[in-house]
């Protein structure tokens, strides 16, 4: 904390900015990260057909290759929204380098390699969160439930239907794999340590919970296990980050816990005095 306290009372000149100025700024970084993801768009629009059946790939032999849609402008739309959601993907990065460059001299001076640490670590955790939930999770998840009781019912699936499920469900596990990243910026800065995350543990499990339900597309609670398990994986390795990054030791928690249960009595009297 005391790193923080220094970092935002130390003069800068970027304190001396005005809000224009710090508006103009802010446009300039939008107008960077909009020019790479149209960029991205465009290039992905090519690659449509290839990123539909990457995607269409984790439900095996239960659709048959095809997807269905019930109106004119379906087949079209998905395609596009399939090329912004590549595009979006790609352009993580490009967003995370400019969002901390922006907010950066508000914590004061970090350094080219904390930035490049962290952008190199953020992009990292979301490219691993959204390749654990494809190889791993999706298939496991899109199959039980289009292969629940084939008897009794038929799976017409629509493109708007599945590619939302699939494109929601890999960007909610790229966003959870995001913690460890949060974690390193928020040890940086001395806001939090170890201790701090393993006194929260149990609340932190329940929170993951609620997390995974409302992030999950789907409502079954097969789902929701399958991404809150991460979640919790993600929160034991935040501690280990937190431990190294931010360094602290647990004895003066100890003694703040325990230093108003000393034992108050009177010295024992020593050499057989008796009240009288």
């Amino acid at each position: 904390m005391a790193r923080l306290r220094a970092a935002l009372t130390r003069p800068r000149d970027e304190a001396r900015m005005t809000i224009i100025e710090h508006l103009d700024e802010l446009r300039s970084r939008i107008i960077k990260v909009g020019v790479v993801f149209v960029a991205a768009a465009v290039v992905a629009w090519f690659f449509r057909e290839d990123i539909f059946y990457f995607l269409l790939a984790p439900a095996g032999d239960s659709l048959h290759g095809q997807l269905n849609f019930t109106s004119v402008t379906e087949a079209v739309f998905a395609d596009i929204k399939l090329a912004l959601y590549t595009a979006f993907v790609f352009t993580i990065p490009v967003f995370l380098y400019q969002a901390w460059a922006f907010v950066a001299p508000a914590v004061g001076e970090m350094g080219r390699l904390f930035t490049y640490t962290l952008i190199a670590l953020a992009s990292s955790l979301f490219i691993a969160g959204v390749a654990f939930g494809y190889f791993v999770v999706l298939p496991i998840g899109v199959n039980f439930l289009l292969d629940w009781d084939p008897e009794r019912y038929n799976a017409l699936i629509t493109s708007d239907r599945y590619m939302a499920f699939v494109t929601r469900f890999l960007l909610a596990f790229g966003i959870v794999f995001e913690l460890p990243a949060a974690t390193y910026v928020g040890a940086k800065l001395e806001l939090i340590n170890a201790p701090l995350l393993r006194k929260y543990r149990k609340h932190a499990i329940v929170v993951n919970a609620l997390l995974a339900a409302g992030l999950t597309p789907g409502q079954d609670p097969f789902s929701m296990i399958l991404m809150a398990l991460p979640m919790i994986l993600m929160y034991e390795l935040s501690i280990i980050i937190a431990r190294y990054v931010n360094p602290v030791s647990d004895v003066p928690e100890l003694q703040e816990d325990y230093g108003g249960e000393e034992d108050e009595r009177p010295p024992e009297r020593v050499g057989g005095e008796r009240d009288l």
